[in-house]
């Protein structure tokens, strides 16, 4: 049975509750419900975690509650005590670069700027892991980034956002039950409607 680690970035604390750089915590939430996979605070990992099984597979969800620049941490030492391969890694992370309603799967790569990404590449001595980047664009010109990403997402998108993140579990879903390939076709080619046409 191969053992899946899906890592869901955001920060803890109602004020970031719903906002845009809590999109990876969203999608663990929905694939947790969808799953009836009840996560639970483990105080000592640093994290919530959760498990299901998945068409043979088991599946560890994680929602790391170190805040977002500190994710590595607790991310590396879960991935050694599961014993988990890299490449069943899979990292759920927003993007300010992508319009809301898009999004891009890789495989390997560098943090393009995402503090979260960037903790776990450093703690983990590697990019070779997948990430799943969720547009929360775009940005006016001259925007802080960082106050953008910790706004809470407008009302247009906060109704759209049960269909986004419905589509991008079924993509993780993919990840998990057919290859990388296939996940990377089925998101990277997803547009939100009305949002990313």
């Amino acid at each position: 049975m191969s053992t899946y680690f899906i890592v869901g970035l955001g920060n803890p604390g109602l004020q970031y509750n719903k906002t845009r750089h809590n999109i990876g915590w969203m999608l663990i939430d929905e694939i947790a419900r969808s799953n009836r996979c009840s996560l639970q605070l483990k105080s000592k990992e640093k994290t919530y975690l959760g498990d299901f099984h998945l068409q043979g597979h088991k599946v560890i969800l994680c929602k790391p509650i170190t805040y977002m620049n500190l994710s590595g941490e607790a991310v590396q030492p879960l991935m050694a005590y599961y014993n988990v391969p890299l490449e069943n890694l899979l990292v759920l992370s927003d993007d300010v670069t992508l319009d809301f309603g898009r999004a891009r799967l890789r495989t390997q790569g560098s943090s393009g700027g995402q503090k979260g990404i960037q903790s776990i590449i450093k703690r983990m001595g590697s990019q070779e892991f997948s990430r799943l980047r969720m547009g929360v664009g775009p940005t006016r010109e001259a925007q802080d980034l960082a106050s953008f990403v910790l706004q809470r997402f407008p009302k247009d998108e906060l109704e759209a956002l049960p269909e986004y993140l419905d589509t991008m579990g079924r993509g993780v879903e993919r990840f998990i039950t057919q290859d990388a390939d296939t996940a990377i076709a089925y998101c990277n080619s997803y547009r939100l409607p009305g949002f990313a046409d």
